[in-house]
Formats: C-alpha cells, sequence, structure tokens
C-alpha cells in the first residue's frame, strides 16, 4: 500500500486537467471526474467515474467527494487539493510534516479573515451569493448559541485527511448540515463557513489540528490557477505567517 493519496476532482469540465509535473513512487493520485476521455490525457492520475454520482448537481458532485475521500482512496492518509492548483514537487514533505505533527487534520487557515461571518460579505458582494442563504446560516449560528467573534476560518482550497472515525464523524455532520441548507433539492455551496462552524462549536476539545498556510499551495510545490487557464493567482499573503485556530493565535506551518 502507498502512504498516502493526493485526490482532485473535476466534474462537467469545470477545469482543465493539470498533470502533477513531479511524482512520489509512495504516493496514490487519485482524480474523480464524469468525463472519462481524462484517462486519455494523464500518465499519473488514477481516473475514477462514479457511477454514484450521475444526475446529480455540480455541488452535490463535488461535495459529495471532499466529504467523503476515503471512498475513493486506499491509503490511510488522503491530501485533497482543488482542481485549481498545478502540482509541481513532490508533496512527501508535506506529508511527512503532518504526520510528524500527530494531528488529525491539515487545513489552510484563511489569509484574510478570522471569524466564520467575516467571510459573507465577500460571497454576497463579489460572488453574489443569496441574501436569503446568509440569513439561514446566520439563524443556524444563533439557534446553536455560536459566539460569532469566535476566531477560526478555514478555506476548502485544500485540506489533508487522516482516515479515522473522529474524521468520518466530522465530515458525515458538515455534509448533512449542507444538505439541509440547500435549496430546491440543490446542496448548500458556501462550505467553509459551516466547515468552520461545526469544528469551532462542537469538535474544539476533540481534533488536532496542522494549521498551514496559503503558501503551501502557493509556492515552489504548488501554484493556484485561474480555472481553466495557466495563468497563476497572485498570492495574497495576507496572515501568511499566523492566525487563529479554536479562537487561538497561532504559527502556520509553510512548505519550505
Amino acid at each position: 500500500m502507498k502512504k498516502y493519496s493526493i485526490l482532485m476532482y473535476n466534474f462537467n469540465n469545470y477545469e482543465i486537467m493539470r498533470e502533477p509535473e513531479e511524482i512520489d513512487p509512495e504516493c496514490e493520485y487519485i482524480y474523480v471526474t464524469d468525463n472519462p476521455d481524462f484517462a486519455k490525457q494523464t500518465k499519473v492520475w488514477n481516473i475514477i467515474i462514479d457511477k454514484d454520482l450521475e444526475g446529480l448537481s455540480p455541488f452535490d458532485k463535488c461535495y459529495r467527494v471532499r466529504f467523503n475521500l476515503f471512498k475513493y482512496v486506499t491509503t490511510p492518509v488522503c491530501i485533497y487539493v482543488d482542481g485549481s492548483i498545478q502540482i509541481h514537487k513532490s508533496l512527501r514533505k508535506l506529508y511527512d510534516d503532518f504526520m510528524a505533527s500527530g494531528a488529525d487534520l491539515g487545513l489552510n487557515i484563511h489569509p484574510e479573515r478570522n471569524t466564520v461571518v467575516s467571510e459573507y460579505p465577500f460571497w454576497l458582494n463579489y460572488r453574489k451569493y443569496p441574501k436569503i442563504q446568509y440569513e439561514k446560516h446566520l439563524a443556524m449560528f444563533k439557534a446553536a448559541e455560536y459566539d460569532l467573534t469566535y476566531k477560526g476560518l478555514y478555506q476548502g482550497t485544500m485540506r489533508i485527511c487522516k482516515n479515522t472515525p473522529l474524521n468520518k464523524q466530522i465530515d458525515d455532520f458538515v455534509f448533512e448540515t449542507l444538505v439541509k441548507l440547500g435549496t430546491d433539492g440543490v446542496i448548500e455551496r458556501l462550505d467553509q463557513t459551516i466547515y468552520s462552524f461545526i469544528l469551532n462549536k462542537f469538535f474544539t476539545d476533540e481534533v488536532k489540528i496542522f494549521p498551514f498556510s496559503q503558501q503551501v499551495f502557493q509556492s515552489a510545490y504548488m501554484t493556484w490557477k485561474i480555472h481553466r487557464t495557466n495563468y497563476t493567482i497572485a498570492w495574497n499573503k495576507g496572515n501568511d505567517n499566523d492566525s487563529y485556530v479554536f479562537n487561538k493565535f497561532v504559527k502556520l506551518y509553510r512548505l519550505v
């Protein structure tokens, strides 16, 4: 068995296929898609066509993979990487450093904002997020007596996950909540605020986080690309060296 996996997904041809430029023989490379033609374009990725996803909305497909990683990979650890990321170098060092930390989860800490509610104005103003959905989220936070000033906000671009009952419990909780928050049979699309809320409210005493900077996927190892292009997104350093996890100020891991 390989030591760890890297998983990407790509549905409805939302992305171009990005072939890793350097591979680790101890890594399993998994690519979940609904386009069988991608199998002809790769020498690295193991292409998986999941028939269980047929007929679902694009976001439903994405989140059924993102929060069920070990349906697809065979290793004890999976690094989920968004399809807009180009991998340049082997991620073995990232895996080794994560394992040495003893953490349950590796999460990218948001480089600009610290609280769950601070993310919504950006989505409302720039991503045309429905206000009614924001109000639905806010009502849920208030019903749960969640402290809206609590600091801890994670991005969904990349995640490192061990195959443990605890992580399965977290992912199932997040996925079920996204389904309940959805409308017209389509799952809720803004998952990172819900993921952050659930971790902050219900798992602070149970899960150990390996917090990493956005630099990890905007470095010599990886670069973040504009969708369907090879143009690199400018690195917003923001809270590059330190930020908050579970309302505590921490130093963030950088891949060097």
